[in-house]
């Protein structure tokens, strides 16, 4: 990958100013793989980098009339071929699995020897068609496989022939290189077919089907990769039936839109070999063809959830995960997928309360958030989580400020956590353009929350319409986008103004919520942040599914040393729950 891109990448959710941070060029030939070495100074107009180890630096800039200036320290990965005039045992082996020399040759395999075993080359090239990286696989019957070179993006070189008509439009992913020969080889003599294996196959962490947090890096081959998606219908998901399959697809259909994946049917074998070896180049070929959009909504039978109804029986009821609180865990517990609208007067906490929660899940599971946040600079709210990290406060004052080396963890755990959309330059803030982010965030960096904080400066077009329709309108698309990439969306709303009941300040609900009823009727989250007099009030008005949570409210002390929420006891609930 060019230097420059590295960096930008990098340096994308970064503030502007000067920072210290990893080096991408240098870090994986280090045994200091955390140390941050590269010196980035970012304004509006460029990004200036030096790497104090490699040497690399230039200037990147972000405007036309800058001349790009870049010294690189050229250091090339030595790539050691194997005896490809020793490849009878490894062409034995790849037609054993019903692929062609010619096939796995125009895609970039490489067979013969390496130390005295017969071996599969997967070969990686950069843009000037150098080998930069090599994937190996043992063709002795192991099933062995290691790298020499560094690199993370899809694997497959795509050849095109000019007599056979071609599949527009349409990706096929499959999760081993095997499986990507195999519909390759499907493919030879009736069309040309963009097909691409990842390049470490399903994750190895699981968790109820699912990619464990800690796997999210390994997907950037998508980023790295992301003009292979543009202007494409279909993204057809060919990886393997079990587990680690299921989980693969679930997160390659959450960050590539699922809008736009579909599923093969294997016709009861594992993988896309498995099949071409039972059944042959033509079944294989149809059930590419005909593979079939993942369900987004519409209308089934309920044998299109057999699985999903087997397991409520099985397992119970489903429950989100932790807040990290007990007492706020009995009323409600979050889920990506859904959306949260949080409440609340200015001042009693509530982004205060986000950022407890959205820290607490960090930690706990390892989702990382996205946040829009309009009211604080992303220099400052870095601040302040980083005061809830630490537990200390940032700046010199009355109380024991944070240490370098805590400032220091807690910078890496927001930059390894937290991506920051940036308005403060006045770029206007639509729905849309809040949207579009995001979805860039979920492909690039496997964001699992949304953080939209709060509704007031959106910028809205009053003039097409009430405002009650437009607030429904707008709630409609987080909703989509929600499922769509599988996160969660929380939204502040402010309420209408305060009123005295009984000589006591409303507790805001649900109907109170400022523009419109559809922040109460939309949400499948909802809760108030109040401050009582014996710490904060948190009021759930809303829990879509009762066994998810339940109506009522808890109490949480808060700390504005360091904005640090902890837990107290449970509030004796005096609000009124109907209206």
């Amino acid at each position: 990958m060019d230097v420059n891109k590295q960096v930008e990448d990098s340096t994308y959710s970064l503030s502007h100013g000067q920072h210290k941070i990893i080096c991408p060029m240098c870090k994986n030939s280090r045994k200091k793989k955390r140390d941050r070495s590269l010196s980035v100074n970012i304004d509006s107009e460029r990004i200036v980098y030096n790497c104090h180890h490699c040497g690399d630096k230039g200037v990147i800039s972000k405007g036309r009339s800058f001349k790009m200036e870049v010294v690189k320290k050229e250091e090339k990965v030595v790539i050691e071929q194997p005896d490809t005039k020793q490849n009878d045992e490894s062409k034995s082996w790849l037609e054993g699995r019903g692929i062609s020399y010619q096939t796995a040759s125009d895609c970039g395999v490489v067979l013969g020897k390496k130390k005295y075993k017969p071996v599969i080359g997967f070969t990686y090239t950069n843009e000037k068609g150098e080998v930069e990286a090599m994937k190996y696989r043992s063709a002795n019957g192991d099933k062995i496989f290691w790298w020499e070179g560094n690199v993370n993006k899809l694997w497959g070189k795509q050849t095109v022939n000019e007599e056979l008509p071609s599949v527009e439009k349409t990706v096929v992913i499959t999760e081993g290189e095997i499986d990507q020969l195999s519909i390759k080889e499907a493919f030879k003599d009736t069309f040309n077919i963009t097909c691409y294996s990842v390049p470490n196959g399903a994750p190895s962490k699981i968790s109820k089907g699912k990619i464990d947090p800690s796997e999210d890096n390994k997907f950037k081959y998508l980023w790295n990769d992301k003009e292979k998606f543009v202007d494409v219908d279909r993204i057809i998901l060919a990886v393997d039936t079990d587990d680690s399959g299921e989980a693969l697809a679930h997160e390659l259909s959450r960050r590539l839109d699922i809008a736009r994946c579909y599923r093969m049917d294997y016709k009861g074998c594992k993988d896309a070999n498995e099949l071409l070896l039972k059944e042959g180049e033509e079944v294989l070929r149809t059930q590419v063809l005909e593979a079939e959009p993942i369900p987004l909504h519409g209308l089934n039978t309920i044998d299109h959830y057999l699985e999903e109804f087997q397991t409520l029986y099985d397992q119970g009821k489903p429950k989100g995960v932790s807040t990290g609180f007990h007492s706020i865990d009995k009323l409600f517990t979050p889920s990506t997928g859904n959306l949260f609208v949080v409440s609340g007067y200015p001042g009693d906490g509530k982004s205060a309360f986000i950022d407890q929660l959205v820290v607490n899940l960090g930690k706990n599971y390892g989702w990382k958030t996205c946040f829009c946040s309009f009211e604080k600079p992303p220099s400052i709210h870095a601040v302040q989580l980083s005061q809830v990290i630490t537990g200390r406060p940032f700046f010199m004052g009355n109380n024991q400020r944070m240490s370098q080396t805590e400032k220091d963890e807690a910078e890496s755990w927001i930059r390894e956590h937290i991506i920051f959309q940036d308005y403060m330059g006045g770029e206007p803030a639509t729905i849309d353009a809040i949207l579009e982010k995001a979805s860039t965030s979920v492909m690039r960096s496997g964001v699992r929350v949304l953080v939209i904080d709060p509704y007031n400066f959106i910028q809205v077009d009053k003039s097409t319409g009430k405002e009650t329709d437009m607030i429904s309108d707008m709630l409609t698309k987080v909703q989509q986008f929600a499922k769509r990439f599988d996160v969660m969306v929380v939204f502040v709303a402010h309420p209408m103004k305060p009123f005295s009941k009984d000589g006591k300040k409303n507790i805001v609900s649900g109907v109170d919520i400022s523009g419109s009823m559809a922040w109460f009727s939309k949400c499948d989250i909802g809760v108030t942040v109040a401050r009582g007099e014996l710490g904060v009030e948190i009021h759930c008005w809303k829990c879509r599914f009762g066994w998810n949570g339940s109506l009522g409210s808890a109490i949480l002390s808060f700390n504005p040393v360091c904005g640090r929420y902890e837990e107290v006891q449970k509030l004796e609930d005096d609000f009124d729950w109907e209206f």
